[in-house]
């Protein structure tokens, strides 16, 4: 039987700058483009609240067919169960045999973290230092990890509306990113993003989780959270206002509204100029794509072969 790759195998394999570099050039192949990637499969039940969904994708130049199979429940503050359960499996396209089973989650997040910091080194000013963040959940996280491994972060404010939660991330964080970095917990969202160089939210929010004012002109914003054409964590004129970048054209328009129309793709990111973009205010709007996942999956793969010799 194949292996079963557990959370704490896939994170610890997973290489994020090397990974980041695989995804870029890819997309400069324009490899995305010669994958079968059908629309994912969402079931929706209302009691208890919840989607179970399938998002197969396949890939002749890597290999591989994929389906992440994902369940997502609605959960209370005091139930331990995760709000989220996820497989990968991965098979391959010359002998359809079955490769491996990797952990969902840890395949999502350590792609999250990549795609996020592929698209803020290519929109955020190179001297930018200040980060904010909204949420403490694991795409909070993510974006500490990504963005960090881009810029030269000197201070990192954090908004939540739980504030033990705030301030038990920014422990957590003084003790991952050292002394050099300055960790603010902020009362406000406002006074978080207020001149922010680069921004990451990262929330289960369906409406704005503020007005965002005082925005730096150049800031970069990645918007991590669940969006759709109803619900969305940033205020939609901030949309409208600045260059949306997004996984895939059609997907983005589809699943999280019109607005999306003129964004760029993220094979049209990586064709295009940067200095353009790092002068104007960005915003990453993700509604994920698995061409992603099977990018990630080849890297995993790789990366846990190489270990096992």
């Amino acid at each position: 039987m194949p292996p079963f790759h557990p959370h704490s195998v896939v994170a610890a394999r997973g290489n994020l700058p090397r990974l980041m570099r695989e995804l870029e050039s890819a997309l400069e192949q324009g490899l995305h483009e010669r994958m079968q990637v059908p629309l994912r499969e969402v079931v929706a039940l209302e009691q208890p609240r919840s989607a179970f969904l399938s998002m197969p994708a396949v890939s002749e130049h890597f290999g591989l067919y994929i389906n992440k199979v994902a369940t997502l429940f609605q959960r209370s503050a005091t139930d331990p169960l995760p709000t989220v359960n996820a497989v990968v499996t991965a098979f391959s396209t010359r002998t359809g045999e079955l490769l491996a089973m990797l952990d969902g989650a840890a395949v999502t997040n350590l792609k999250c973290a990549a795609v996020s910091a592929l698209v803020t080194d290519r929109c955020a000013r190179p001297d930018a230092r200040v980060l904010a963040i909204a949420g403490t959940g694991v795409q909070a996280r993510q974006q500490a990890v990504s963005v960090c491994s881009v810029r030269p972060i000197q201070e990192v404010r954090l908004w939540a509306r739980n504030a033990s939660r705030c301030a038990a991330f920014a422990a957590e964080l003084r003790a991952s990113l050292g002394q050099d970095v300055r960790i603010l917990p902020c009362e406000s969202l406002e006074e978080a993003v207020r001149t922010a160089d680069v921004i990451g939210t990262a929330t289960a929010s369906k409406v704005p989780l503020g007005r965002f004012s005082d925005l730096s002109p150049t800031v970069h914003i990645n918007c991590m959270g669940g969006h759709t054409t109803e619900a969305r964590e940033v205020p939609l004129e901030l949309l409208r206002t600045s260059t949306l970048i997004v996984e895939d054209l059609a997907t983005a328009v589809a699943e999280a509204g019109p607005v999306h129309a003129s964004a760029l793709s993220l094979g049209q990111l990586v064709r295009t100029a940067r200095e353009p973009l790092r002068a104007g205010r960005t915003v990453f709007s993700s509604t994920g794509h698995a061409f992603l996942d099977v990018i990630t999956t080849a890297h995993l793969l790789r990366e846990l072969e190489h270990h096992r010799d």
